[in-house]
Parts: structure tokens; C-alpha cells; sequence
């Protein structure tokens, strides 16, 4: 690692990266979750490997019910199962509600264990994908991207070869009916109950075969803790309180219908992580998304970094959302209006003028819901159209929704710009490029909740 990203690179970003999850040690047979001290010294030689020419690593662990591995295929040509291992493949994060993760992985020389049929490998079957590298003592260092499905798997039989691929789809899979999810009748939450607790049942009910939708726990925010909203009446409830009653048709929704409206009622935001849990995170406007901890930076002098584009789309940027709630029986109507008159931001109202946009949010009947998701579409409406794609070696442990920085060299004092990555990609097999998503927290923002009557 270059003496810049040592200095930059701080205990407490290597603690924070360390926590995520299991960070498996493989002897090519077993593995073996490791301990805090060892998974931060291991992270630490990671980080030193990266910058120089690796060997990447990449494996797929098919799991048991319990979630053990049952048996893995990775991209050596040694000690390899049935003969078979990986010679392509992809995957592809982006952050947003609903499924966000996808890959395809192409396998050569499979056995038996590898057929796509009711008796190996089937639909529902989970299949962890991995990336990793070799570290500088010769040991094997791997990090989870993802829990998968094969959604549409493929196999082409030609004269001296044989090769099937995987194109594996995140958990949502079983909640959007693409392979799980339909609702067997009208489903309802009432008005009242906590949005957590029939999130947990839907991925607790029984596939039919004795087993969970999903076995992992949930991770729900605690950001809600504590606060509340007023309800039409008068009565203030606890946020986390559903203000309406949620009515879905079985005939025409999924359970991924009821989840999103149930996240949506706190305008949150859900999908799977990287370590297939389904998250809850809050995506309210008082939310810094500048100080959550920086993965990475990037410099022109540093090899890592291949190329960059910047791409400005003012024209159709907006900074004045009004948000219209449901119709109440007393004829009022709750409503939210939040405007950029951030002084730091560059299309705040003073400067450039008014440019509002209305929207309804169906279902929303308090002031508090339409408020929040006007700041929150604001800050949508603002960022995502001043974003950065990056071109750079492979960096395995870039997760969504975190910050990576770029030292500006090509400016006036070398300015520090930060980014929040919205997506990736890149290839599995290879050390080819990778491409990362993202759009500067300098540019976020600071929604103002302003009076809703229109003018």
C-alpha cells in the first residue's frame, strides 16, 4: 500500500470493514470463520495486496438449509470438484429498492453435482458467491458479494466442451415472484401495527416443504426508535406504527408489494446485503450521508484508478417537491413540500430559481410521511444528475451505499471530493476493470421543509 493510503487508511476504517460478516479462511477444503484480530490483520494485507498485481480469486459455495456449504467451485485448476471450475462471469450491485444484486457465472467441465435438475441443484437453491485474492503468505482471502438464486441457468454442448452458466438473481427472487413470493389471498396489515413484525412473518411463512422463505434475520434500522408522527386525529403514534391499514389483492400482488409499501410508509429503503440479509435503512434528509465511513481514495497518482467521467444534467435537475398524500374522509389532504435552499448547493432556489415538481404518494395520510419523502426525492432529484463513473482495477470489498473519495489533482489545491456509490460491476474471473457508480454527498442538499399551501 502507498505511504498516501496508509496515512489514509485509519484504524477505525479498517474495524468498520472487518465488521460486515464472515471473512472465510479456505485450506481448499474447509472454512473457517475467523476471529476479530486475525480478520483485521488479514484485512490490513488485503488492502497492501490490492495495490499490486494479484491473483483473483472467485468461488461459489452452494449452501445447505442451515446455510453450511455443501460443496463450492472456485476458478483454480486445481483440487477442483467433479473437474469443474468457473471460467466467467460477472456481477452487478445497484442501490436501490428491491433486488439489487445480479451475476452470471459460467462453469467448464462440470460433474454431476453441477446439473441443473430436481436432484442437484434446483430453483430456491442458495448459492453464496465470493471474491477474494491471494494474500502475500500464500493463503486464500475471500469476501462475500452476495446470496443467490439461478433464475434462467443455460448449457451449451459443443464438440470438445461443455459449459452451463448461472445467471443468479439476489434473495428478492423468492419475495417478486420470480421464483417465490405470490400471495395466496388478500393480505392485510392494519392500521397500527409495528412495519417490522409482518415483514419478519412474510420471510418466516413455510415455502410448503418445512422450510422458512427466508432463514436469515432481518436487519431492521433503529433509526425509528423513539420517534413519532401525527396521526389526522390528533394522536401521536410511534413512527414505526402503521398510520394506515395495508390492503394487498393476491390475485395481482407479491409479498415484495407488501414489504415495499410497508418500508415505504417510513420511507425507508430495502433490499438484500452482501451477506444475503434483507436490510431496512432509512433514507430520511437528516440523515449525513458525509460522514459514513470513506472505503476508498482514489488519486490520479495512484495506479488503482484508470479513468473518470463526469457528467452534469442540470436541465433536469429539480429543487422544490411537493408531496400529496391520501384524500381523507374530512376532505383534507396531508401534504409535504421540501426546497433546496442550502447555500452551499449550487441549484438552490436563490440561485437558480423555483423548479418544483409534484407528485401523490398513495396511502400517506400523515404530514410527517409526505415531508420526509419530499426531502427524500429532493435529494434524488439533485444528485443523480451530477454523478461519476469511475474506471478502476478491482477493489473486492466496494459496497453500496457507502463513500469512497477522489483527490482532484487536476484542481487548484488537489480538493478531497467525496462520492456515494450507488452501483458496480465487474468481471468475476479476471483482473480486468471494474466500473463504480456514484454521485458526490457535495452536492447533497439540505432539504428545508417549507410551508405546503402552493403560492
Amino acid at each position: 500500500m502507498s505511504k498516501t493510503n496508509i496515512e489514509y487508511l485509519h484504524l477505525q476504517d479498517v474495524d468498520f470493514l472487518c465488521s460486515d460478516g464472515p471473512i472465510l479462511c479456505s485450506d481448499g477444503k474447509n472454512f473457517t470463520v475467523l476471529g476479530p484480530w486475525d480478520r483485521k490483520n488479514r484485512y490490513i494485507d488485503y488492502m497492501r495486496v490490492l495495490q499490486t498485481p494479484f491473483r483473483k480469486l472467485c468461488r461459489l459455495r452452494f449452501l445447505n438449509p442451515d446455510r453450511s456449504t455443501a460443496f463450492a467451485v472456485d476458478n483454480s485448476t486445481k483440487k477442483r470438484r467433479g473437474q469443474a471450475y468457473i471460467t466467467d462471469g460477472s456481477i452487478s450491485v445497484n442501490f436501490q429498492n428491491g433486488r439489487r444484486r445480479t451475476a452470471s457465472v459460467t462453469l467448464a467441465n462440470y460433474g454431476s453435482d453441477f446439473q441443473y435438475n430436481v436432484n442437484n441443484i434446483w430453483f430456491g437453491q442458495e448459492i453464496a458467491l465470493d471474491e477474494g485474492l491471494v494474500l502475500a503468505d500464500g493463503t486464500d482471502f475471500y469476501i462475500q458479494q452476495g446470496v443467490f438464486l439461478i433464475d434462467t441457468p443455460s448449457e451449451e454442448i459443443l464438440p470438445n466442451s461443455r459449459t452451463m452458466t448461472y445467471n443468479l438473481v439476489d434473495k428478492w427472487a423468492n419475495l417478486d415472484g420470480t421464483l417465490f413470493g405470490n400471495l395466496e389471498g388478500t393480505y392485510e396489515v392494519a392500521v397500527g401495527t409495528n412495519i417490522f413484525e409482518p415483514i419478519s412473518a412474510l420471510l418466516s411463512e413455510d415455502r410448503g416443504n418445512g422450510r422458512p422463505l427466508d432463514g436469515i434475520k432481518p436487519i431492521y434500522t433503529e433509526y425509528y426508535n423513539q420517534r413519532t408522527q401525527e396521526l389526522p386525529d390528533g394522536s401521536t403514534v410511534k413512527m414505526t406504527d402503521l398510520p394506515y391499514t395495508v390492503r394487498k389483492d393476491g390475485g395481482s400482488d407479491k409479498k415484495a408489494d407488501v414489504i415495499l409499501e410497508l418500508a415505504g410508509a417510513v420511507n425507508a429503503v430495502v433490499g438484500y446485503d452482501e451477506l444475503g440479509a434483507l436490510r431496512i435503512d432509512p433514507s430520511q434528509d437528516d440523515i449525513l450521508d458525509d460522514t459514513k465511513p470513506v472505503i476508498w481514495q482514489f488519486s490520479e497518482k495512484e495506479t488503482t484508478l484508470l479513468g473518470m467521467t463526469y457528467e452534469v444534467k442540470n436541465t433536469e435537475v429539480y429543487n422544490d417537491y411537493i408531496i400529496y398524500g391520501e384524500q381523507l374522509d374530512d376532505y383534507s389532504q396531508p401534504r409535504g413540500r421540501a426546497q433546496n435552499l442550502d447555500p452551499k448547493s449550487d441549484t438552490n432556489v436563490n440561485l437558480i430559481g423555483r423548479k418544483t415538481i409534484r407528485e401523490s404518494a398513495p396511502g400517506y395520510v400523515t404530514n410527517k410521511q409526505c415531508e420526509d419523502r419530499a426531502a427524500w426525492e429532493l435529494k434524488r432529484a439533485t444528485i443523480l444528475k451530477k454523478a461519476v463513473t469511475i474506471s478502476c482495477s478491482q477493489i473486492l470489498h466496494i459496497q453500496e451505499n457507502r463513500l469512497i473519495s477522489i483527490v482532484r489533482t487536476d484542481k487548484e489545491g488537489s480538493p478531497v471530493e467525496r462520492h456515494l456509490i450507488l452501483g458496480f460491476s465487474r468481471p468475476l474471473t479476471a483482473n480486468g476493470e471494474m466500473t463504480i457508480n456514484a454521485v458526490s454527498v457535495h452536492d447533497f442538499p439540505v432539504a428545508t421543509i417549507t410551508d405546503t399551501e402552493e403560492e
